[in-house]
């Protein structure tokens, strides 16, 4: 184990040995994309993937998260490999950074830390290079549809809004998703403040930068 390695947190170091299985093996990404949608007890596929990468003593609802979080990563990563399309930076301006995140991402896009409402608005604000933007408002209905689902209810609405996240080339930070599933079930409220927050602060942020650019836009708010 390497001294970078000790220094992730769990999340950081679940998700980098997820991610590097699903590109390099085909199998598994396979595996645990058929998890998607499934508690652990009928994801069976998953367990030879997952199960060694597990923290020790990982409660039930957290093991939920774990589970969930890998199969929707198998599933990005599938959409990827079969379009051969890179994810590409489309000129994201973040020079205002929302107190949620550690700082711009290395490549000018969303925030290291983002969260998943961050990363919704980011989809509406900044889609990939020659994607169509989200429509505001179905993006602001699916995010209000999820924060308002229970344990384990999230589940089966988070990898749909996780999916139409990708379809516009915007990046979800897993790890950072991975922390809040685990909070879900006795911190719901909390968690989706700050998705909520996140989302609309971005959106916020946009605007203003439209306005500055065109001072007719804010005219005609």
């Amino acid at each position: 184990m390497t001294s970078t390695d000790v220094e992730q947190r769990p999340s950081d170091r679940f998700v980098s040995r997820v991610t590097e299985r699903c590109a390099r093996d085909r199998g598994q990404r396979a595996a645990l994309r058929r998890g998607l949608r499934r508690p652990p007890e009928q994801a069976h596929t998953m367990h030879a993937v997952v199960a060694p990468l597990l923290p020790a003593g990982v409660s039930r609802e957290h093991e939920y998260a774990y589970y969930a979080v890998a199969a929707m990563i198998a599933g990005a990563t599938r959409d990827r490999a079969d379009t051969d399309t890179a994810s590409e930076t489309s000129g994201q301006d973040v020079d205002e950074v929302t107190e949620e995140t550690d700082g711009p991402g290395a490549d000018g896009g969303p925030p290291t830390r983002a969260n998943l409402g961050a990363s919704l608005a980011w989809a509406v604000c900044r889609p990939g290079t020659g994607r169509r933007a989200m429509n505001r408002a179905a993006a602001e209905k699916r995010l209000h549809l999820l924060v308002r689902q229970g344990y384990p209810g999230v589940y089966q609405q988070l990898a749909g809004v996780v999916r139409y996240i990708g379809a516009v080339e915007v990046e979800v930070n897993w790890a950072q998703l991975l922390e809040d599933l685990c909070q879900w079930r006795y911190r719901r409220d909390w968690v989706a403040k700050r998705w909520l927050q996140s989302f609309y602060r971005v959106l916020h942020q946009a605007d203003r930068r439209a306005a500055r650019r065109d001072p007719n836009l804010e005219e005609s708010a």
